[in-house]
């Protein structure tokens, strides 16, 4: 079985899947709600500018990949053209916002499971997947195709739902919040939490999950042209049953949708078919963290007894303490802040992703550099149109991330 999932990978049929299951998760779930507060109607803009700054992003990362084989390309590609103290920041940036990535997964997994006791359902989660990963669980191929069957079909539940029953009537004049045009960057960068898990394609930490250049294009065309109908879909479908202003207030609204619909029958089949999957995107923002603090460990940034290996040949301490700090970012904070603060840590380590891209494709010219270029300079504009609340945390992050890594391998450049 394993020798048929790498087959296919090595001839780019588990591209898609390979892209789409890192994905197609919490952002949809719950992402169109921030997004509606921060700009009401216009967040479909935001949609269409969180595209854009992912479309150039990935473009960066697979030209990095193809440089810099092995685990966290673009960390190796900004420390070798910028410098130690850029890599530093951009990796301490990518660590911590994985971490929140994990941590608001596991909440909202909580939430659909068993909203009562939410933070401990999240804790067992993460475990359980980090137990997993130790192990070796990869969910490739076919496996995957299911997971991601059982996602659109939670939706396309949902979807019909919506659609199918006559909408409640809109809120009073005033009563939500404002629709704002210039909440459209703050839209994106919510929306661009659910494009994060492209790397898992365009750069791979592991020789056995590459695929041809052709398929990494065509994998990420596809698998972003479904994310944002999906998502386009889905806002849609909220929006008509609970308008911008209900949806803009609402902190679950999968589960207030239904309720609204009167398909309060609907919410635990929907809350269990949403939990178990969202496991499999939970195991994948794990093994993209994994990838940047390998790389980190051996540069001797983190010390190097997290690389110690399992039977299965994975770092299971590396993977643990991970675990455990998502663990207390779950117990600690609610999804949507953990949502804002991992898209803002992630748009900081895109933001010297892309430098480092546009360094490396200078010679060459043409749109892959161009595109590194307005990816850079997307990521700073809607990393600076985050909540306030994010952008401090993120600060702090990319303060003592390296400090402390500089103070473990005691070089400074």
């Amino acid at each position: 079985m394993a020798q048929q999932v790498e087959s296919r990978l090595a001839s780019g049929a588990g591209a898609i899947p390979l892209a789409l299951g890192g994905m197609l998760g919490v952002g949809v779930l719950v992402g169109p709600a921030p997004a509606a507060a921060a700009a009401g109607m216009w967040s479909p803009l935001g949609l269409l500018i969180a595209l854009l700054a992912a479309t150039c992003s990935a473009s960066a990362t697979a030209h990095q990949s193809a440089a810099y084989r092995g685990p966290g390309a673009a960390y190796a590609c900004v420390r070798g053209r910028m410098g130690v103290l850029p890599a530093r920041v951009g990796a301490s940036a990518y660590l911590a916002g994985h971490v929140a990535a994990m941590a608001a997964i596991a909440r909202v997994l909580g939430d659909f499971f068993l909203p009562a006791s939410a933070p401990l359902v999240a804790a067992a989660a993460i475990l359980l997947v980090v137990l997993s990963a130790t192990t070796g669980l990869r969910i490739r191929g076919a496996a995957a195709w299911i997971w991601l069957a059982l996602m659109a079909a939670v939706l396309a539940l949902v979807v019909v739902t919506c659609f199918a029953i006559a909408p409640i009537p809109p809120l009073p004049a005033g009563a939500g919040p404002a629709d704002s045009a210039v909440g459209i960057t703050g839209a994106a960068g919510v929306l661009f939490f659910a494009f994060l898990g492209f790397e898992r394609l365009t750069a791979p930490a592991e020789e056995r999950d590459r695929v041809p250049w052709a398929a990494v294009k065509r994998g990420v065309v596809v698998s972003f042209a479904v994310l944002t109908a999906v998502l386009a879909v889905v806002t849609a479908a909220l929006v008509h049953q609970l308008g911008w202003s209900r949806l803009a207030l609402s902190p679950t609204p999968i589960r207030d949708v239904l309720a609204a619909a009167a398909a309060s029958e609907l919410a635990p089949l929907v809350g269990v078919g949403a939990a178990v999957a969202l496991l499999p995107v939970l195991l994948a923002t794990l093994e993209s963290a994994r990838s940047t603090a390998l790389a980190l460990v051996q540069d001797g940034d983190l010390p190097r007894v997290l690389d110690r290996r399992s039977s299965a040949g994975t770092p299971y301490l590396l993977d643990v303490g991970t675990g455990v700090a998502a663990v207390a970012v779950a117990l600690l904070v609610e999804p949507v802040t953990a949502m804002a603060f991992a898209a803002c840590s992630m748009l900081v380590h895109y933001a010297f992703a892309n430098a480092g891209a546009r360094l490396l494709l200078s010679d060459a010219g043409g749109w892959p550099m161009r595109a590194a270029c307005l990816g850079m300079g997307l990521s700073v504009v809607i990393a600076m149109s985050m909540p306030i609340s994010a952008m401090l945390a993120t600060l702090v992050v990319v303060f003592i991330g390296p400090l402390a890594t500089g103070g473990v391998s005691r070089r400074w450049r």
